[in-house]
């Protein structure tokens, strides 16, 4: 008899690889959060719990990052632990009591209504021919639209994204760009950057400088004026627009539209492919006007506009408007609210752990006696690592008063500190970290491994920037207006 025939297994090499590659992800998923757990803090000044937070928390972002798991089982595990072994369940599941997923929800349907109509498509197609056919121009010509926007609709940054996102949602659509694809990224970026960079322009734009005006002013018993801020600060947030505009063609990188030499005829045929304006089209952009002008319109009817927003998208399912059904709620993301409610948790459980007292102690000796520029600009640092643990909300409640007393020891106005704190409030580089990032993803339409570079680079040349222009611009005009002595 001949020798028995030895069994063997061939195992690609790609595919030893790919094990490797993940073995080592989980092996760092795992450890750093393990040395993070033995990073002495100050037990006397965070709760007792704070060293199992951090460790959770970097376990959760470290995992978004090698994306050894769903992100949605990331965060919907993270929220567990949260509740099991941090904080209270009224803590970790805070986020639940927010608008922002039930706006979410709201804005997924009529997304999905948009997408199934045609509306969308139209509304991106007509969009960009009229701000003249290329991705350069169109890119422009959003984040010029959004200044003129941030006017119109004032305090309602996250109503103004719900629009954008949708045309940028058309856009990706109507041009049939891979949804997972640098480009699509690119363009969808575009749109939230057209959205969210004006909410720093003028005083009503948005949440972050309301807040900051409503935290200053009680610390200091002053308040500052609309044309005040315009003076102020309104030529710098202009500036810092167009500049983030730039960030755009850093995440498409080499890609290019389809057919982009011969784009306009491609974009008109592609509306005439649409045919007429139909009757499901006019009832979709209808209720989603409501819904909007309900949202916009808050401070005159003193209701919240983010839940009539929500419940004029509910609308869509009843007899006669017929624009959604049982199978839209199969189709649209769903578990995308899971992923942004957890995210969100990580503000709610740093605020119970008292992070902001920590890191306020931590800092705040770091700024005394400091000159003019240097102070402004530790300002700016300070809020960029507070809000890698805290919303930017969370960011201005916690330190109004303590910048206050900062810049009355400076012989500063309350609020030079604060203006340049909100810039901080503006960078981030994960989702968590603010719910406007968040909302972006609702789309399907972004990757995050492209927008991060980018947004990093951001970071770094605002803080250059801040660097730079303090000294040789913002002091000398702010002197120059009688602002500061």
């Amino acid at each position: 008899m001949g020798q028995p025939r030895s069994l063997s297994v061939h195992i690609p090499v790609k595919d030893l690889s790919m094990n490797r590659t993940l073995s080592v992800k989980w092996a760092l998923t795992l450890l750093i959060p393990f040395l993070v757990y033995f990073i002495p803090v100050p037990l006397d000044v965070v709760n007792p719990k704070m060293p199992l937070f951090l460790a959770f928390t970097v376990w959760a972002v470290v995992a978004w990052i090698t994306e050894i798991l769903p992100s949605v089982v990331v965060a919907t595990v993270l929220t567990f632990l949260y509740a099991l072994f941090v904080t209270t369940p009224q803590n970790a599941f805070g986020a639940w009591l927010t608008f922002l997923p039930w706006i979410s929800l709201g804005a997924l349907i009529f997304a999905h209504a948009m997408e199934c109509t045609g509306l969308g498509k139209r509304i991106a197609l007509r969009g960009m021919l009229m701000m003249g056919g290329s991705f350069t121009a169109t890119m422009f010509g959003l984040i010029v639209s959004g200044l003129v926007m941030a006017l119109i609709v004032p305090g309602a940054g996250m109503a103004r994204l719900v629009i954008y996102v949708t045309i940028g949602q058309g856009l990706v659509s109507a041009l049939a760009v891979d949804p997972r694809s640098r480009l699509s990224s690119a363009l969808m970026f575009g749109c939230f950057m057209a959205a969210t960079t004006p909410c720093l322009a003028y005083l009503t734009a948005g949440e972050t400088p309301l807040q900051m005006l409503s935290v200053v002013s009680a610390a200091c018993g002053r308040q500052m004026t609309w044309m005040e801020y315009f003076r102020l600060m309104t030529p710098f947030g202009i500036l810092y627009c167009l500049g983030c505009t730039f960030l755009i063609f850093m995440v498409r990188g080499k890609e290019r539209l389809p057919d982009e030499q011969h784009l306009r005829e491609t974009l008109t045929r592609r509306l005439e492919e649409l045919g007429p304006f139909k009757a499901s089209e006019a009832k979709t952009l209808l209720v989603m006007l409501i819904g909007l002008v309900g949202f916009v319109t808050e401070s005159w009817h003193h209701m919240n506009g983010a839940y009539i927003f929500c419940c004029a998208s509910m609308t869509c399912f009843l007899p006669g408007i017929n624009l959604a059904n049982q199978q839209t709620l199969r189709e649209i993301n769903t578990p995308f609210l899971f992923f942004l409610c957890g995210c969100m948790s990580i503000g709610f459980v740093a605020n119970a752990m008292n992070v902001p007292q920590w890191i306020t102690g931590a800092i705040m000796p770091m700024m005394q006696n400091q000159s003019v520029d240097v102070a402004i600009m530790l300002s700016y640092l300070l809020c960029v690592v507070l809000n890698f643990l805290l919303t930017p909300m969370a960011c201005l409640a916690s330190m109004g008063g303590a910048l206050t007393a900062m810049a009355t020891e400076l012989g500063l106005d309350p609020y030079a500190l604060a203006l340049t704190f909100q810039y901080g409030c503006d960078q981030h580089i994960f989702p968590y970290q603010t719910g406007y990032f968040l909302y972006l993803f609702t789309s399907g339409a972004v990757c995050l491994r492209y927008l991060m570079p980018a947004l990093a680079v951001r970071i770094v040349a605002v803080a250059v920037a801040v660097a730079v222009a303090i000294p040789l611009l913002l002091v000398p005009y702010w002197k120059f207006i009688g602002y500061i002595q």
